[in-house]
């Protein structure tokens, strides 16, 4: 993965990295050795740096590469970046493999909880429950199908009951999900209470989060910003509690999630544009799932990857498959850590794909038929606008049986744990969704 890693960021010294990595021991790391890789980690940087100085050197006799930059320093500052982006790749890896068994199971039990809760709006949306006098309301309901490894980003996070002050204060990170994020806005809190709090904006009842007011879903209380249109405003507020973080010195950090489609949006620029400046600690993360609401990744960009997008901000950018949740895990935790020791935000480029339409309505447009919910990838009908292929590669990437087959794989879950979790999953949603069913409306004022 190491080198795959290299071939993505830097392709014209793949060969000379590799023999570094073999040099120095990289090649005997045993599968999740966290102490070998902290103890390569020094002696690789060491080595990479003294090569790339042997092989990227000279310059003396060229002119300015731009006006008053010599083209000694710009060898210089290339090298660095190599080897920043290598080290920290080893740095994401050894997070990713530090994992605890407990934490781990947490993720899989999050990204189930996702799910049922997805499918419990989708048969809000198809059936009639909710009710407004003698007519049924279905609900706003976007989804998150094939997305919910981004729960894994919370693992790590300032985030539960101890960030939460006697005086209802919260003082850990704050995220800013947008509408496919169910999984982030979860694993903030990830009780019964969550789950009803999340089906209850979405069904525009009264109580809190949103009181009626809009159908979105967040809980400032526990660190969720709401979303709001355009997308982008979140970013810009995100930018914002990461000034206010910086000026406290708390250790605190501010979390901006867009799509790729969003990150096209003048205010998602200045906000990471302002981040990256002023080195705030925030994290900037683009879900790249291969459509914004219908418009495919070729006609919204000519970036060749979405973490490419970090150069012209001076920031680190990396792309992760956002369905292996491990890998999400290392990514945010690496990032927010950087972000906390005063070096400023990262781009994580999440690439999946939106396994469902644009929201519960879109569905039928999306894929061909309506589909109704399911813990499996609905069938993709010819009639339907997703990309065939694309959609054939990402039905065999679910990131849920994914995980579960690597949990027990690794010994730390049994067979037919999945199977268990889906059952809880779906009592505790149902559970919940009668009790918002039965809730009052909001007020007319």
């Amino acid at each position: 993965r190491f080198g795959a890693f290299v071939a993505e960021q830097y392709p014209a010294v793949l060969g000379l990295v590799l023999q570094v990595f073999e040099a120095t021991g990289g090649g005997k790391l045993k599968p999740r050795d966290k102490a070998g890789l902290e103890a390569l980690r020094p002696v690789f940087r060491r080595e990479l740096t003294s090569r790339l100085y042997r092989e990227m050197s000279g310059g003396e006799t060229l002119d300015e590469t731009t006006p008053g930059v010599s083209a000694i320093r710009r060898l210089e500052q290339a090298r660095a970046q190599i080897v920043e982006a290598c080290d920290g790749w080893l740095q994401r890896e050894a997070i990713s493999v530090s994992l605890t068994a407990d934490e781990r199971k947490e993720i899989l039990r999050g990204m189930c909880l996702t799910r049922a809760v997805d499918n419990r709006l989708k048969q809000f949306f198809m059936g009639g429950e909710v009710r407004w006098g003698m007519k049924a309301f279905q609900g706003k309901g976007f989804r998150s199908l094939g997305q919910e490894a981004i729960y894994a980003a919370g693992i790590r996070l300032k985030r539960g009951a101890k960030h939460r002050g006697t005086d209802g204060l919260w003082t850990g990170d704050v995220v800013a999900p947008v509408i496919r994020d169910l999984g982030i806005t979860l694993a903030m809190r990830g009780d019964a209470e969550a789950v009803a709090m999340i089906l209850r904006a979405q069904m525009g009842k009264a109580g809190p989060p949103m009181y009626g007011k809009d159908l979105h879903t967040g809980d400032f209380e526990w660190g969720v910003l709401p979303a709001a249109a355009p997308l982008s405003i979140g970013s810009l507020s995100m930018a914002g509690m990461a000034m206010a973080f910086w000026r406290e010195g708390a250790g605190r950090v501010a979390f901006s999630f867009i799509g790729e489609g969003g990150s096209s949006l003048g205010e998602w620029h200045e906000a990471i544009n302002l981040c990256a400046a002023r080195k705030l600690p925030a994290v900037f993360c683009i879900q790249n799932n291969q459509t914004a609401l219908s418009t495919p990744v070729h006609e919204n960009s000519a970036a060749r990857v979405f973490a490419d997008k970090a150069i012209g901000y001076g920031i680190p950018g990396v792309t992760v498959d956002g369905t292996d949740a491990d890998a999400v895990a290392g990514a945010f935790t690496w990032a927010a850590d950087r972000a906390r020791r005063g070096a400023g935000p990262a781009l994580i480029e999440l690439v999946a794909m939106r396994m469902c339409g644009h929201a519960h309505h879109d569905d039928m447009l999306y894929l061909g038929k309506e589909a109704p919910p399911s813990w499996e990838y609905p069938t993709l009908h010819d009639t339907g606008y997703a990309n065939p292929e694309s959609y054939e590669f990402w039905s065999a990437r679910d990131p849920i049986a994914r995980y579960a087959a690597r949990l027990e794989a690794d010994k730390i879950v049994n067979s037919g744990e999945l199977g268990r979790l889906r059952t809880w999953a779906d009592e505790l949603v149902e559970a919940e969704a009668q009790r918002v069913i039965a809730e009052a409306w909001p007020e007319p004022h």
